[in-house]
């Protein structure tokens, strides 16, 4: 099912399934638009518990052997509403039988989305409901539409990420097929790169870690300026994208993981940048996509 909210002359859609949002306008131009319109995510996702692909699809708990699917369990998860609101609503999901089958820990999982004028404020609550520390890795995965053709501009020059001060990240490299990491590497300091093709072809995916990193700025061909702010700062911030043609888009994706190494550690527990949650607490992630007017 799909949800819109309004607000002013601003709207989104938010499906269900998967917490997906399937499309997003301020002031009645295009933001955001779900390039897979299709259920259970295409370009926006929820990821959890994993980030990215596992090698071999497999990874173990406890030295038992469970699978997952590229990006984990919510993308294609029915939420149930529990609040609704002309300019907000607010998704739950919980663990089942079928989510233990492959991820054997109890949760419980909310998503609330706050619409103003101009900003999609995402609000995401994990809860260890088990009675055994649950590890996990988180992401989101929102896209942003480029080109200024749809916009009446010409659609020359260059998309730009800001990070509005010189950083020293490091770069986490993927293999030849973009889907497992082979290692870390240093990286130039810079203040901005840009988000076009040759970026997307060299690195696949750019995965930028060891900087604060939750908050950047998109600044696109079409001459418009989007604000990504994140709390906590990510692990990992990940580019990319097709950043081609009239429909092109970069993704702005903050990660608290990242996927499955070329030689993997099987261990859940064990796994890079994982994340331990206590029985009976709750780990909260926010995301607010802005357009700076």
């Amino acid at each position: 099912m799909d949800i819109v909210l309004k607000s002013g002359r601003s709207s989104a859609v938010v499906s269900t399934i998967g917490a997906c949002v399937r499309s997003l306008a301020f002031g009645g131009r295009e933001t955001v638009v779900d390039k897979g319109c299709r259920e259970g995510g295409g370009i926006d996702s929820v990821l959890f518990p994993i980030v990215g692909r596992l090698k071999d699809g497999i990874y173990e708990v406890g030295g038992k052997t469970f699978a997952l699917p590229l990006h984990g369990l919510l993308k294609s998860a029915e939420m149930t509403v529990s609040e609704r609101a002309e300019d907000s609503v607010t998704l739950c999901s919980l663990s089942d039988a079928d989510t233990l089958s492959q991820y054997p820990y109890d949760f419980g999982y909310t998503v609330r989305y706050e619409l103003s004028d101009n900003a999609l404020r995402e609000t995401h609550t994990i809860v260890n409901t088990g009675k055994e520390t649950m590890y996990y890795a988180f992401g989101l995965h929102p896209s942003f539409l480029l080109d200024g053709a749809k916009h009446g501009k010409t659609n020359t020059g260059t998309d730009i990420l800001s990070f509005g001060r010189e950083i020293s990240p490091s770069l986490w490299r993927l293999n030849d097929a973009g889907h497992f990491v082979v290692g870390k590497e240093s990286f130039p300091s810079l203040c901005e790169i840009a988000a076009d093709k040759r970026t997307v072809s060299e690195y696949g995916t750019l995965m930028l870690a060891d900087e604060e990193l939750g908050s950047v700025k998109l600044f696109a061909r079409s001459g418009r300026v989007f604000a990504v702010r994140t709390s906590p700062s990510p692990t990992v911030l990940a580019l990319w994208g097709e950043p081609e043609g009239e429909e092109g888009y970069i993704c702005v994706e903050p990660w608290w993981g990242m996927p499955d190494l070329v030689e993997p550690i099987r261990e859940l527990k064990d796994k890079t940048y994982i994340n331990a949650l206590p029985a009976g607490e709750s780990a909260v992630y926010e995301l607010t996509a802005e357009e700076i007017l």
